[in-house]
């Protein structure tokens, strides 16, 4: 009984959950901060040229947003190449209870006096002992820290080392959430969607090309004397501005119809994010949580995630920035 009671103050008083933190980061309210993409063709312009106007890029106007993502992504990096620093293989060894090489004598003799009495106690007054039985087992740790801290020893938080002490990360379904959160974003289907929408307005802007050059083919020709002859460079000058302007028409369909599509991508990927992203808040990213053998797969997933909305804006300015040339173009055109 001595010995039991000894490993019970020595776990209570030296034992602690080894916290593993993930990047501290609200993916779905980062994702909600970012606004709307453009639907007319002239905010895009704007947005495009805010910050060169002789180069768009729509994403440089976000360059604050993506500062933030990039920002939480490398914080997750840092935090899986940290543990795999410590632990090459991936596996972290089971936690065991601080050993006792590390407990200092005068620790050593609180807790050999504590035990002492906790056993004499439990030895010669037979009401107390069947009482401490009864006791929950919160009750005798509670017990337990007044008894070591009348001898001068201040437990840490955590738990006794005892078996049934709960695996670590196994009161949330960790791999459900991840798994259900990566094969809903390993879904093709909308990238294959706006693959669909840039080949079709594609089809349309060289449609327009082949009108220009049919137009001015049509052009009458100017004798230029020994220097030959050509189309009247004036009324070309004409003809490619119309075709300008029917490139400008495409762009502004191809943005109307891509706006409410990048809207559906977002709420789909908000859903898919939600629930992963709340179960990560509810336990302050990690901060002084264990996740046990799950805590490579949820980075993993957290990184997942901030590549998602990091690509939310890529792929949207692809379409943007296409657009906002056509309008570019036209604006400049001389």
């Amino acid at each position: 009984m001595k010995k039991l009671i000894f490993c019970n103050l020595f776990a209570f008083a030296l034992f602690q959950i080894a916290a593993q933190p993930v990047a501290k980061t609200d993916v779905v309210a980062l994702l909600n901060e970012l606004p709307a993409s453009p639907v007319t063709l002239s905010d895009a312009y704007q947005r495009a040229c805010s910050n060169d106007p002789a180069s768009p890029d729509y994403a440089g106007y976000y360059q604050t947003w993506k500062n933030k993502v990039e920002k939480a992504g490398q914080e997750n990096q840092s935090l899986q190449a940290d543990y795999y620093r410590k632990y090459p293989t991936g596996v972290r060894p089971q936690a065991q209870p601080v050993a006792a090489s590390r407990v200092t004598p005068q620790q050593q003799s609180s807790m050999d006096a504590a035990t002492s009495e906790l056993a004499q106690k439990m030895l010669t007054d037979p009401a107390f002992a069947q009482k401490f039985s009864q006791m929950s087992e919160k009750e005798q740790h509670a017990y337990i820290a007044n008894l070591l801290a009348e001898k001068g020893l201040k437990p840490v938080n955590g738990t006794p080392n005892v078996q049934n002490t709960p695996v670590p990360g196994t009161d949330v379904d960790w791999m459900e959430l991840c798994n259900a959160h990566t094969q809903a974003a390993l879904d093709m289907s909308r990238w294959e969607k706006q693959t669909a929408l840039q080949e079709k307005y594609r089809a349309l802007h060289d449609e327009a090309n082949a009108w220009t050059e049919a137009e001015i083919k049509k052009l009458p020709m100017i004798s230029y004397g020994e220097y030959g002859h050509d189309h009247d460079p004036e009324q070309v000058k004409a003809v490619r501005k119309k075709g300008l302007t029917k490139h400008r028409d495409i762009a502004e369909a191809m943005l109307k119809e891509a706006a409410p599509m990048f809207a559906q991508f977002r709420q789909e990927s908000l859903l898919r994010m939600t629930p992963l992203n709340d179960a990560l808040k509810k336990v302050n990213y990690g901060a002084a949580y264990d996740f046990g053998m799950f805590y490579t797969n949820v980075i993993g997933t957290q990184a997942m995630m901030l590549g998602e909305i990091h690509n939310t804006l890529t792929n949207e300015a692809a379409i943007v920035n296409e657009c906002a040339r056509w309008e570019y173009e036209l604006r400049n055109f001389k």
